[in-house]
């Protein structure tokens, strides 16, 4: 609630902040500019505490993920989704003994800081090598591939929402047709997300106060969507990502520092 944000946030960059986040998160479900998502915890982390933002953020992903399900709701790979979740309950696991660590030391903000700062910067880092014709090595074929994937995706997802140039590398290289891809994606971060919450819960991640603010700009997810529908056919998705990115290290960057000063 805009009555206890911090002292030095002023009101109209939360508003302008909470607002984007929640955008690109619409933006990005619509199946525009792949891992572009990337940016929104971080850009409302930078007019929030790192802890209140990504409580603020989960149900509002959950609200997003619900859309893109009916959306997507046909031509699930079953077989691929089943080893990533897999995975993502050792990960989800492991992130979740992370948070509650660093919440029982008092250094969470720290820690939150430090961890979206740094995994947003190399997701980043990792597309802008793609682009300039590297290669990543390849994940292994099979359900061996789909566990690492999964719990790699269910740690960094815990701590930061932004597990999705994972979960897409990994499927990409199933050679899986583009509506088996993206139904299986967002019928995983649907489970994903929605079995962070008794952790999101418990750790006090959300609150009535968190509840409240989700409510308010959740809204604007189906504004987001009808927008990424609109951009896909009418603007090229390299220029668009390349600023989308270019904000992603830009608010990650400040997350770094705002740890390490």
């Amino acid at each position: 609630m805009l009555h206890s944000l911090p002292i030095d946030t002023p009101i109209w960059w939360y508003v302008t902040a909470l607002c984007l986040g929640v955008l690109v998160i619409g933006i990005a479900k619509a199946g525009f500019g792949g891992g572009v998502g990337v940016i929104a915890v971080p850009l409302v982390a930078n007019a929030l505490p790192a802890e209140r933002a990504i409580g603020v953020m989960l149900p509002i992903l959950i609200f997003a993920d619900l859309f893109s399900v009916y959306s997507h709701r046909r031509g699930v790979s079953w077989s691929h989704l089943s080893s990533l979740l897999i995975g993502a309950c050792v990960g989800i696991a492991l992130g979740s003994w992370v948070l509650w660590t660093f919440q029982e030391t008092g250094q969470l903000t720290w820690a939150l800081n430090l961890s979206v700062g740094l995994i947003c910067l190399v997701f980043v880092g990792l597309q802008v090598y793609r682009w300039l014709g590297g290669h990543i090595p390849r994940i292994p074929p099979g359900p061996g591939g789909g566990i690492a994937s999964g719990v790699f995706a269910g740690t960094a997802s815990s701590v930061a929402h932004s597990a999705g140039p994972v979960v897409s590398i990994y499927l990409l290289e199933q050679r899986l047709d583009k509506s088996r891809l993206v139904a299986t994606m967002v019928l995983f971060f649907l489970f994903v997300n929605c079995m962070k919450l008794p952790t999101y819960f418990g750790l006090g991640l959300i609150t009535r106060q968190t509840l409240l603010e989700s409510a308010q700009f959740a809204f604007l997810v189906p504004v987001g969507i009808a927008m990424g529908l609109w951009m896909h056919k009418r603007l090229a998705e390299g220029p668009f990502s390349f600023i989308m990115y270019l904000g992603a290290a830009l608010a990650g960057g400040r997350m770094l520092y705002m740890a390490i000063r």
